[in-house]
């Protein structure tokens, strides 16, 4: 997902031309019509000016002010000049405004994959509606499925751990980029072998942080063997409660009898006075 460093009222003045505006309640209509004097053929990528027709397509844009914005693209379909090509007419393409049979602009699909990625489907829907985004939580989802993952390097310190998919059921494995601190990927079940062929399809990382489970041990042993293996904060924090715990639950007996106050014997005046504390002041007259 890319976003331009220059944002402007279309999408890509470089393509589109804005022939007039239509001003409805809460919505404006563009129209606009491209302005390349030829298309390129999707199949055989030959150029060609042979215009055979022109259509309209209808898509939604970003909102203006609150207000619902929607592009009525003018656009033509082209005789190929290719006559070796399986395709005689096509569609000119718009790649940097909108996808083919798409019914929203690229940069309109690109803010809702963001939102789905950053609140999910039905806080992302009522978040749309606050910024005048009309959207659904199965847009979103949809949206999410469909993002491209992204490719990361190798993390050099790598942090493993198990979730569950569906509590107590089936469970999974995350990895982690400790340094950077973003999820690398995840892995389909939380068995040793699972982890030795990811560690050995993507060698390089010399500092393994795990759980001090048996399947997550011998994974990163035999995946990654010149790898250093520590045990996550987590754990050992968890495991030290646990133990402390189950410690002073032995010595029930021995911390009730530490506890039991015995009864001072009453103090004289005098040493009341004695023990004072430091802040309280007193004055002794001279005779």
């Amino acid at each position: 997902m890319t976003t331009p460093p220059n944002p402007t009222l279309l999408p890509d003045p470089a393509c589109l031309h804005l022939t007039h505006l239509e001003a409805h309640p809460q919505l404006i209509i563009a129209h606009v019509s491209t302005i390349s004097p030829e298309a390129r053929c999707p199949v055989c990528q030959s150029r060609s000016e042979k215009i055979q027709s022109r259509y309209t397509r209808l898509v939604a844009d970003l909102p203006w002010m609150g207000w619902a914005v929607q592009l009525q693209l003018h656009t033509r379909r082209f005789f190929c000049t290719n006559k070796d090509c399986d395709r005689q007419i096509f569609t000119e393409r718009l790649s940097t405004v909108v996808a083919p049979s798409a019914r929203r602009t690229t940069r309109l699909s690109d803010v809702l994959t963001l939102i789905g990625f950053a609140v999910g489907g039905e806080a992302g829907t009522r978040f749309g509606c606050g910024m005048g985004l009309i959207t659904s939580p199965d847009t979103l989802l949809r949206l999410i499925h469909a993002a491209q993952e992204t490719a990361h390097p190798t993390p050099r310190v790598v942090r493993v751990d198990d979730f569950s998919f569906r509590r107590r059921i089936s469970f999974g494995t995350i990895l982690i980029d400790l340094e950077k601190r973003v999820p690398v990927d995840l892995l389909p079940d939380r068995e040793a072998a699972t982890l030795v062929k990811w560690l050995q399809e993507h060698p390089g990382g010399e500092i393994i942080s795990r759980d001090r489970g048996g399947d997550s041990a011998k994974g990163a042993k035999e995946g990654a063997p010149n790898a250093k293996q520590i045990a996550d904060r987590w754990h050992l924090l968890k495991n030290l409660s646990e133990t402390m715990q189950s410690f002073f639950v032995r010595k029930q007996p021995q911390l009730k009898a530490a506890t039991q106050l015995q009864e001072a014997p009453s103090s004289s005046a005098e040493e009341a006075v004695s023990v004072l504390p430091w802040h309280t002041g007193q004055s002794k007259r001279k005779a």
